[in-house]
């Protein structure tokens, strides 16, 4: 019999970051491994027809009445209910009382499920069927925090690449950026891609901004990017912060960019730096190496699982001021890879085909 799955997820495609990557890479493969799949979104109101079938989608646009609703009325209908959060833990209780033989799929991503959980979360962590981590970090934190929570439950499956990611066949820096910015080809660039909020002040580009009157000892036009949308908190604390380093000459804040021009902008970096303490995986880093872009990231998160315990870059302990500058010189002076090896070191782990074989993996075991 083929297993009827129902996906429920908070958002793929109205907001951007690594959990809307990582459930669009399940839609996907859903769609092209042809399963017997629906999905349930809580905000977003429709999905992209190349990652999934509009006619087996249900988005509601934020309504998380209509959204519970839907699925509880709809629960005796599948056989697994593959749940996108642990904050969906409640409606998945109540799936779980409409059809008590329905199996339960949790996708646990990082911060979320690093701690003690509670309440209805922790029902959920003790009944799952599986647990899916993205990362070893995620794995062995969660059961850290929850020693109850056996190993043998949870499976990893690693981020990836998005289906159509576009591999740059050129590694040159694009001209109609260093026009935007009033970059020269010869400056230094350093880059972070993140999402500027007043709840994640852990992605560690406080730190890249305080070093880089230091960094700019030795190469006097550095350039550091940030690119990505800032809250109105979050921008206003580290316009003050770039105020008090006095480093106005030197760091751009692009705020949000188009998804059409992120591939220019890894190009645009000489370093891609992420010195976090709170990634379940690090999405940005295996985009920014595939753009043949060396990368420092820390220690202390699932930045380590992305880099492969440093194989793939450099990992530093993030709250190493010292380390950080001299490892950033180290990568600008001898960068560690080549673009082109280092390409093809994130295809082999990181293309999408390879996300696909594992969720095909785990719909095989559920059967």
């Amino acid at each position: 019999m083929v297993n009827k799955i129902a996906f429920i997820y908070l958002t793929g495609f109205s907001k951007t970051g690594g959990i809307e990557k990582f459930n669009k890479n399940v839609l996907a493969s859903f769609k092209e491994l042809n399963t017997n799949a629906v999905a349930y979104s809580v905000y977003d109101d429709k999905c992209d027809e190349k990652y999934f079938n509009q006619n087996k989608f249900k988005g509601f646009a934020g309504n998380k009445k209509l959204f519970s609703f839907s699925i509880i009325r709809n629960a005796k209908k599948y056989d697994t209910l593959l749940i996108g959060h642990i904050n969906l833990s409640f409606v998945a209780y109540l799936v779980k009382l409409m059809n008590p033989s329905i199996k339960l799929v949790l996708i646990a991503h990082g911060i979320e499920v690093w701690k003690k959980q509670k309440g209805k979360a922790e029902w959920l962590l003790r009944n799952t069927n599986w647990i899916l981590a993205v990362s070893n970090f995620t794995k062995h934190t969660l059961q850290a925090s929850n020693p109850y929570v056996s190993s043998k439950k949870i499976k990893l499956i690693p981020n990836a690449l998005d289906p159509y990611f576009t591999y740059p066949s050129k590694f040159k820096k694009p001209f109609y950026l260093l026009d935007r910015y009033n970059l020269r080809p010869e400056d230094k660039v350093l880059l972070t891609v993140a999402r500027l909020s007043a709840e994640e002040q852990y992605k560690g580009y406080d730190r890249v901004i305080q070093s880089i009157n230091k960094l700019s000892n030795s190469y006097h036009s550095i350039k550091y990017l940030i690119v990505g949308k800032a809250d109105e908190k979050e921008q206003k604390r580290v316009k003050a912060l770039i105020q008090e380093e006095n480093v106005q000459d030197h760091i751009i804040l692009t705020g949000f960019i188009a998804e059409n021009e992120l591939i220019d902008h890894y190009l645009l970096a000489d370093v891609f730096v992420l010195p976090s303490k709170g990634e379940g995986f690090g999405i940005v880093l295996i985009e920014a190496m595939a753009c043949g872009v060396n990368v420092i990231a820390g220690y202390k998160d699932g930045s380590v699982d992305a880099l492969l315990n440093g194989e793939l870059g450099t990992l530093i302990d993030p709250d190493n001021q010292v380390e950080l500058i001299e490892e950033i010189l180290n990568n600008l002076d001898h960068p560690k890879f080549d673009p082109f090896e280092l390409q093809v070191k994130i295809k082999k782990h990181y293309d999408f085909s390879i996300f696909k074989e594992n969720i095909n993996r785990i719909l095989g075991s559920l059967n």
